[in-house]
């Protein structure tokens, strides 16, 4: 039988309006794009001019974004004239009773009866159309074209699975969003209120204002009129799910269906402030999670002196939080007996959510866990791996540290607070995380509600997507980067091309102790410095070799140099891997973390093109199995990459990949030189200051038209390194940083064998495809020539030629153009041959040239770099 309906007094006592929003006044019933003048008051009194005997409608306000934080249900009667305009307000689509303790809560355990429907997102994906010919009760805009739609009911309904039917009908008919469901616990905005989501504050930063734009409160359906009006096709009753009952003040029965109450969310406000306040002890925050309270008993005090009672919030160390009395009894009364006399029980004295492990619910369980985790504002996910960012306490370098599954367990736990059903209790017990649950949720790849992390940032970055400078430290939504930094130390002036050139010239006065051989070396190591402070934002960068003839010459110096402007901490220096497979656990070892920069230091063999060497400098992201776990992650590959050398280098494919800075003391023991002005450890002591000068050529360089010198193109580095780390350069007057980079393109070795043994080749057989064997027959026999350029490759073994390896040879470079000539693959009398044809090699397409003068604005070019 359905509880007596009765008129709520209480709920309809609240004085004249007092906040208004704008737009012109309307009476009775008004039309779309009209706005009213109505409290919130006014309008719960209106929606709910009935409710059940002992039951009372909750209201819900929270500051900021409310998608952080939890859902702390109050009183209408209590609370409704104290909602501020500024705050995120809402009511409940139903009504509550009390629970047994005389608490209030908006719970399904406690539901009373169920006032109306709500549509949500009308205009935006659902179309305003689809709801022609019907009078909406309600419709407040609660975002740039997206509504909020109310149908308010002629007799609330106390079945709460009639309401479920009622409203699923409504989603399947398209006529609101499928996450607009569970109509008994469902929040729904009031008119004067704020929507306090980042994204639809206006450019001021204020947050978006709702507005009430259609008002019929007259307007009111019985369920059998919104089936027949809005032609909806309502489900059959069937079998109902096992309910558990819960008994409400008054006697009378509610129920909950358990499978929808795996998440609690934490209240907004600490319960024990909340009931602090609500007996009148609270005073005021100390800060640091400290309260000036009233000791509740305060009158054993000397005199009744109301001084020196502190709580405390809950923390790790005190996970109910603290109590301290500085008076008399302060050893008798602890934060237990505070508890006690406030009556809040321990469990909401933790302040956390509440996950509860129901069986037959395990994705919804680990939903719940992610949602949580992801609420602490501390982990992310980054390339399938549970992450945070973490902060060296001694260097204040941060590094992106991946989370294990035991600390997974650990954390979650401190996140929750976990319960499952325990038969012989009747109830809900706390217990851990369970082992299964917290071993999916790390075993996933992709992620609900963990925000993605690109990398951190130890300084300001450029954004990637529209060239932002962001100087703000944090976490940034469309980088998906997090900054770390303080951006005081990094004051950029006003970017004009005079500021630039001594900007530069700052950075400049570092590098006057090192021995370059060539001009273009200095404006290489400058390119480098460059690349250290903008990595963050390049997709693409090479790495950088600093090589001499002799020991003692100033090249890890010069790495230590370039290093300091990239982190507050030293390079990760590692040994050059010497096989493929080392070079894949190093490299994905040290990527994890997203250091600063890696160092190859002092290497005794040239840059072997290892793969995953390869993939680092030309790709943004590496995916490979983390050692010691069966588990694959995917690194981005943007951190700056050096490596020092006596007379070695890149050779092969990392010629292209790697630019080579060449120095030299021109003297017999340049062991004993010595850097007089110490620029590292002036950079690493004013480290702001320099690398706000690298910042500042590159504004005033995009500010006075991003001017591109007549310079040839670099197929893998030709767009934003360029940008950030070439132009600049170039624009004040250095040489191409690229030089030696485009000669070591130009002058390969394995590219001077190839075109001799094509020039060979082509010398013996002309354009005629010849078979391997062939060839190597005639070599022996005939051409001399072409047996030495044959023998420039490891093909032979014991005086003979390896005709297998010699195709594979060939075949890697096929089609491949060196001095006019390329190796293509024929066939002669049935079987695979090579032949040799002489081709044409285009032109190199300079980019066009500009202006060379400082500060002339040109118009940028449109051409690929």
């Amino acid at each position: 039988m359905d509880a007596e309906i009765i008129d709520a007094e209480t709920l309809t006592q609240y004085p004249p309006p007092t906040v208004f929003l704008g737009g012109l006044e309307k009476a009775g019933k008004g039309g779309k794009g009209d706005v009213f003048q109505i409290t919130n008051a006014e309008f719960i009194a209106t929606v709910f001019p009935k409710v059940p005997e002992g039951a009372y409608v909750g209201v819900c306000s929270k500051g900021g974004n409310p998608d952080l934080g939890g859902w702390l249900a109050r009183r209408a009667d209590q609370a409704a004239n104290d909602l501020s305009v500024k705050q995120n307000n809402f009511v409940g689509c139903s009504s509550f009773y009390p629970g047994d303790d005389g608490s209030f809560k908006a719970r399904k355990a406690q539901f009373a009866a169920y006032h109306f429907l709500m549509l949500d997102d009308l205009g935006t994906k659902v179309p305003l159309a689809r709801l022609a010919g019907f009078e909406l009760s309600w419709l407040i805009e609660t975002s740039p074209g997206n509504h909020q739609g109310g149908i308010i009911l002629t007799e609330p309904l106390t079945d709460g699975a009639v309401a479920v039917r009622l409203l699923n009908a409504v989603i399947d008919a398209g006529l609101c969003d499928a996450g607009a469901s569970g109509p008994l616990s469902r929040w729904v905005r009031l008119p004067v209120a704020i929507n306090g989501k980042p994204k639809y504050a206006n450019d001021a930063g204020d947050p978006f204002q709702c507005c009430l734009v259609e008002w019929r409160p007259d307007a009111r359906y019985t369920p059998e009129e919104i089936v027949d009006q809005l032609q909806l096709e309502l489900a059959p009753a069937g079998r109902p799910k096992k309910v558990r009952q819960s008994s409400s003040r008054n006697g009378t029965r509610s129920f909950e269906n358990e499978a929808d109450d795996v998440l609690t969310p934490k209240p907004i406000e600490n319960p024990v402030i909340a009931a602090l306040k609500g007996r009148g002890l609270y005073k005021t925050p100390l800060g640091s999670g400290k309260h000036d309270i009233t000791c509740p008993w305060v009158q054993e005090h000397t005199d009744a002196l109301d001084t020196g009672s502190v709580y405390f919030e809950p923390d790790d160390r005190y996970p109910v939080g603290g109590f301290c009395c500085q008076h008399s009894h302060r050893d008798q009364y602890h934060i237990r007996q505070l508890l006690e006399a406030l009556g809040v029980p321990s469990t909401q004295a933790r302040h956390k959510p509440v996950i509860r492990v129901v069986v037959g619910d395990l994705d919804r369980v680990v939903d719940a866990a992610e949602k949580e985790l992801a609420n602490r504002d501390r982990y992310y996910q980054a390339g399938g791996l549970i992450v945070s960012v973490s902060t060296d306490p001694t260097t204040g370098d941060p590094s992106i540290m991946p989370i294990s599954a035991p600390a997974l367990t650990r954390e979650l736990s401190v996140t929750a607070t976990w319960e499952k059903y325990d038969g012989r209790a009747q109830g809900w017990v706390p217990c851990d995380p369970p082992a299964r649950h917290t071993t999916i949720l790390f075993d996933q790849q992709k992620f609900r509600y963990l925000l993605p992390l690109a990398g951190v940032a130890r300084q300001p970055y450029f954004r990637e997507s529209d060239g932002e400078l962001i100087t703000q430290p944090g976490y940034d939504k469309r980088a998906q980067r997090y900054g770390v930094f303080d951006e005081r130390q990094f004051a950029i002036p006003k970017p004009t091309p005079d500021v630039a050139r001594t900007s530069l010239g700052l950075i400049e006065d570092l590098l006057a102790e090192f021995h370059f051989v060539e001009p273009s070396d200095k404006a290489a190591a400058l390119s480098a410095i460059f690349t250290a402070v903008v990595r963050p934002t390049l997709p693409h960068a090479p790495g950088f070799h600093v090589r001499a003839p002799v020991f003692g010459s100033g090249k890890t110096y010069l790495c230590e140099l370039i290093g300091a402007f990239a982190g507050p901490a030293g390079n990760a220096k590692v040994s050059y891997p010497t096989s493929s497979e080392e070079a894949t656990k190093v490299i994905l070892s040290l990527l994890l973390a997203s250091p600063a920069v890696i160092e190859f230091d002092d290497m005794d063999t040239d840059w072997i093109p290892h793969g995953t060497i390869k993939r680092m400098l030309t790709a943004e992201q590496i995916t490979d199995r983390i050692l010691g776990v069966s588990k694959t992650a995917t690194v981005s590959t943007r951190t700056l990459v050096l490596g020092s050398g006596n007379n070695v280098g890149p050779i092969r494919d990392l010629l292209r990949r790697v630019l080579t800075i060449h120095i030299d003391p021109r003297c017999a023991t340049p062991a004993t030189l010595s850097y007089h002005s110490n620029p590292v450890e002036k950079v690493r002591r004013e480290r702001g200051k320099y690398v706000a000068a690298v910042l500042t050529v590159i504004q005033a360089w995009r500010k006075t038209g991003m001017q591109r010198e007549g310079v040839e193109s670099i197929v893998s580095y030709g767009g934003a390194w360029s940008d950030y780390c070439r132009f600049p350069l170039i624009w004040l007057g250095h040489p191409d940083p690229a030089t030696a980079l485009l000669k070591q393109v130009r002058h390969d070795p394995d590219g001077d064998a190839l075109s001799g043994l094509m020039t060979e080749w082509h010398s013996a057989f002309g354009s005629t495809p010849t078979p391997v064997r062939k060839a190597v027959d005639t070599a022996f026999s005939s051409y001399p020539n072409l047996l030495d350029a044959i023998r420039e490759f490891p093909v032979e073994e014991r005086g003979e030629i390896n005709r297998s390896k010699l195709g594979w040879l060939l075949k890697k470079n096929a089609n491949r153009i060196v001095s006019g000539f390329e190796f293509q693959q024929a066939e002669a009398d049935g079987r695979t041959a090579w032949r040799v044809v002489s081709v044409k090699t285009p032109p190199l397409t300079p980019l066009p040239p500009s202006d060379r003068s400082i500060g002339k604005t040109v118009k940028p070019w449109g051409g690929r770099l």
